[in-house]
C-alpha cells in the first residue's frame, strides 16, 4: 500500500539506473556493474533523473522528495532537518576526496555503504568486516576513525559558527533604531549639561570674551562711520555715489 505524497520525506538512500541496460543499482553496486556492462557509460539517479559520468555519482548523496518531483507547482514542503546519522554519512562521504592516499580507497568503500556506525567500537567492527581486514591490517581502521572524527569536529564547529553569525544578524536587524528627535534631544541635553558643569571661573571668562567681541564690533562700526564722514566732507557737494564711496 502506497503512502500519500505529503507523508514522504527526503530519500536518504539514492538508487541509480544504468543508462546502457536500465538495471537499477544501489550506490555500492555501480562500480561492479560498470565493469561488467559494456554499454554503461553513465548512470542516472532514479529520483531526479540526472545523469552522472565517471565517478561523479559518488557526490550525489541526497535527492528531491516525491512531493517536489510530482507537485512542483504545489506548496513546497519545508526542508527537513538532518538527523545525526545523516550528518555523519555526509561527513563520511565528503571526507573521501580529502583523505590521505593510504586511506582513500578504504574510505570510498565505507562511504558507499549504508548506515555506517557513529560509535567507535561498532565502527571498527563494521569497517573490519566490510573491508575484510584481519590481523595487523585492523590498525588502519583506527586511523580511519580518527580521520573521520576530526572531519566531524570541523563540520560541527563550522555549523556552530554559521548559527552564531545568523543569530547575530537577526539580533542586529531586530534592534530598534534611535530616532532623529532622540538624537536632537540628546545633543541639547549634552550642551546644557556642559554649561551646567562649567565652573564659576569658566563662566566669568566666557562672559568677558563675549563682552570683548561685542565691543570690538561696535568699535569697527564707529571707525567706518567716521571714515565715511571724512570722505564725504572732502568731496564736491559733500555727496558721492555708493559705489565710489565703498572704493574710498
Amino acid at each position: 500500500r502506497s503512502r500519500p505524497l505529503d507523508d514522504l520525506s527526503v530519500l536518504t538512500m539514492v538508487f541509480f539506473s544504468c543508462d546502457g541496460c536500465g538495471d537499477v543499482l544501489k550506490k555500492n553496486q555501480v562500480d561492479g556493474h560498470a565493469n561488467r556492462c559494456r554499454r554503461c557509460d553513465s548512470v542516472s539517479c532514479a529520483d531526479c533523473q540526472v545523469s552522472f559520468y565517471g565517478d561523479d555519482y559518488r557526490k550525489h548523496t541526497s535527492c528531491m522528495t516525491e512531493v517536489e518531483r510530482y507537485e512542483k507547482k504545489g506548496p513546497q514542503p519545508k526542508k527537513k532537518k538532518l538527523s545525526p546519522q545523516e550528518i555523519w554519512m555526509e561527513v563520511v562521504q565528503s571526507s573521501v576526496e580529502v583523505a590521505p592516499a593510504h586511506l582513500k580507497h578504504n574510505l570510498q568503500v565505507i562511504a558507499d555503504l549504508d548506515n555506517v556506525p557513529r560509535k567507535p567500537k561498532q565502527f571498527q567492527n563494521f569497517a573490519a568486516n566490510s573491508l575484510n581486514l584481519r590481523g595487523n591490517q585492523v590498525s588502519i581502521v583506527s586511523e580511519m576513525w580518527d580521520f573521520l572524527k576530526g572531519k566531524q569536529e570541523e563540520r560541527r564547529a563550522a555549523d556552530e559558527s554559521q548559527k552564531a553569525q545568523q543569530q547575530q544578524q537577526k539580533s542586529a536587524s531586530d534592534a530598534p533604531k534611535p530616532s532623529t528627535t532622540q538624537n536632537s534631544n540628546k545633543s541639547d541635553n549634552d550642551d546644557s549639561d556642559s554649561e551646567s558643569s562649567s565652573t564659576p571661573a569658566q563662566k566669568d571668562e566666557k562672559s568677558a570674551k563675549d563682552v570683548k567681541e561685542n565691543a570690538t564690533t561696535k568699535t569697527d562700526v564707529k571707525a567706518v562711520y567716521k571714515a565715511m564722514k571724512l570722505v564725504l566732507k572732502k568731496s564736491e557737494g559733500k555727496t558721492l555715489p555708493v559705489k565710489r564711496l565703498r572704493q574710498q
